[in-house]
């Protein structure tokens, strides 16, 4: 131990006396590690922000719909061609005959292209309009901030009314109150009755810059051929979710008049389901930072080993009087090594310090969460001593076989 502290002091004083060159060498490891950290943050406050989103929906869900929605994850968004829609009749027939068994919702997605006002502010032409009925919030996880949501007879009655997410909220009535002032879609009137607790975007698709309205009121002026309805069901127990499954595939498969030899025609996709497929997306991320992070630290290495031998070179002449006193060549290897992760050691600090503030910054503004990754920092700390002894190696080696003599006649 005593060694070990006296090498620390030696590789302290060794870099004070060379500043400059410490400070360059400091900087270079610390924008490896910082590379590094930085984006295993990133991801982690993307796995964290995707836990939250899934737990609030819960694993006791499931929903149907005419496209795969596991194999266009898998495909990174790209677009998949669905099967033959489901049309309102079905799903409101599914929705009647299955509520015995579970709670559904009919939704689908009315419009991305619609215009939001409310008297002389106007949205962009991108607000998202979603179709829904009385039981969505409560299967999609969403919850009210303020007012209420949809009654049955706003759904059967197609009332105009509507519940803004809560971005949309603020674009249109900043500090206002919302509740009972009439908004326009696309120049028809439309009654706020809800405001919805912020939640987020997940990839991308903000859930808080959106109006939901009744899923009828929808249908009647967001008219399209290939609407195609999807159906959430959400069972009272998790240990029922399968059973609930086949039962649903057999009523949905008789509402739509399959055959017994011909294949489903829909897609039934579990939310924990959906969950894993993102996280097996997020690990591929995760290797693919930590692989452009190791590059960038293994550049970092190389560079530490040319200052080292500097080093070596500039104190040729004290490393003789080193020897000529009685050091050996594992005193002398071990002092250069322990300068060489000393260093490291302290880039890597502040390497640390900055991956963390600029991972969660970059996880914040994709609506991810503020993490602290243990487990990166650990990995960082053992990265950073490998590095010091690896970039430290042959320079310290190289001092330690240096011939006395030679050494104090180097000027």
């Amino acid at each position: 131990m005593n060694d070990i502290l006296e090498n620390i002091s030696i590789a302290w004083s060794a870099i004070r006396i060379n500043t400059l060159r410490a400070v360059l060498t400091i900087i270079i490891i610390g924008f490896g590690i910082m590379s590094l950290i930085s984006m295993l943050t990133a991801v982690d406050g993307m796995k964290e922000a995707l836990y939250k989103n899934f737990a609030s929906v819960g694993s006791n869900t499931f929903s149907i719909s005419n496209v795969d929605q596991l194999s266009n994850l898998r495909r990174r968004g790209a677009a998949v061609q669905g099967s033959r829609p489901i049309r309102y009749a079905e799903a409101v027939s599914f929705k009647k005959r299955f509520e015995s068994q579970a709670v559904s919702s009919v939704s689908f997605n009315a419009s991305s292209t619609a215009i939001a006002q409310f008297e002389s502010v106007k949205t962009s032409p991108k607000t998202q309009v979603f179709g829904a009925d009385e039981n969505y919030l409560t299967l999609s996880g969403l919850q009210l901030q303020d007012g209420r949501n949809f009654l049955a007879q706003d759904i059967s009655n197609s009332h105009k009314v509507a519940i803004l997410g809560d971005a949309m909220k603020s674009n249109l009535f900043s500090a206002q109150a919302a509740i009972g002032k009439s908004i326009q879609l696309n120049n028809q009137n439309y009654l706020v009755i809800g405001i919805l607790q912020k939640k987020g975007s997940s990839f991308g698709a903000s859930q808080d810059d959106m109006v939901m309205v009744p899923v009828t009121t929808a249908q009647d002026q967001f008219i399209s051929d290939n609407i195609s309805y999807d159906i959430g069901v959400q069972v009272k127990e998790i240990k029922g979710l399968d059973q609930a499954i086949d039962e649903a595939t057999g009523l949905l498969r008789t509402i739509r008049k399959l055959k017994i030899s011909q294949d489903n025609d829909f897609y039934i996709t579990k939310s924990d389901s959906v969950a894993g497929t993102l996280q097996q997306t997020i690990v591929y991320v995760q290797y693919f930072a930590f692989f452009i992070g190791f590059i960038t630290l293994l550049g970092a290495s190389v560079g530490l080993t040319n200052i080292m031998l500097v080093s070596v070179k500039e104190r040729t002449r004290e490393i003789g009087v080193r020897k000529a006193m009685g050091a050996t060549f594992i005193k002398i290897r071990n002092q250069f090594l322990w300068e060489s992760v000393v260093i490291t050691q302290i880039g890597g600090l502040f390497g640390i310090i900055a991956g963390l503030l600029l991972g969660n910054v970059v996880a914040t503004f994709i609506s991810g969460s503020f993490v602290v990754p243990w487990l990166w920092i650990i990995t960082g700390v053992l990265l950073c001593i490998i590095v010091g002894i690896f970039a430290g190696l042959y320079p310290a080696i190289k001092a330690a076989r240096l011939d006395p003599i030679e050494s104090l006649r180097y000027e």
